[in-house]
């Protein structure tokens, strides 16, 4: 199985992990995946003038905090820590697709993004509300540009019949 990682702020006793079966945040996508973009909005300063992001209530929130990134079986308390701190993974891809949706493709890539919509993941899920506001956001980005991975991504977004 091996190891998966969490970033963790202990300052306000809180942790994520954003992916959807919590099997893709391996050591070699750190720095690289969409978990690590979620880290940068909490690392940034909430002010568009100087960021050009949007303003929201979690970005900038972890500014100054003592924060870390450990893996389930590296942290000798791992199961005490996620039982006294609280999962923000949920807040986290709402964040996203307030400030930019595409970062979910970006940073967790096509196959990412539709599983989390099809899974429902352990951590975090794409509710009716993400799923319309996430439908009508590609919809539009295809209406600029088609291309395959928006075709997949807005044929996941529709709701069965």
């Amino acid at each position: 199985m091996g190891t998966y990682y969490f970033y963790v702020n202990d300052s306000k006793r809180q942790y994520f992990c954003i992916d959807p079966t919590g099997s893709d945040i391996k050591n070699y996508a750190l720095g690289r995946n969409i978990g690590s973009r979620a880290l940068s909005y909490l690392l940034l300063q909430n002010n568009t003038y100087y960021t050009g992001v949007e303003p929201h209530p979690l970005v900038g929130s972890w500014i100054g905090d003592r924060f870390f990134v450990t893996g389930d079986d590296y942290h000798p308390g791992f199961e005490a820590l996620m039982a006294e701190y609280g999962n923000i993974g949920q807040a986290i891809i709402e964040m996203i697709v307030d400030i930019e949706p595409y970062d979910l493709i970006t940073y967790g890539g096509v196959d990412w993004l539709i599983r989390l919509m099809e899974d429902n993941g352990r951590h975090v899920t794409i509710n009716d509300e993400l799923r319309r506001r996430l439908l009508k956001y590609f919809r539009h980005q295809n209406h600029l540009g088609t291309s395959e991975e928006l075709q997949r991504v807005i044929s996941a977004l529709r709701p069965s019949e």
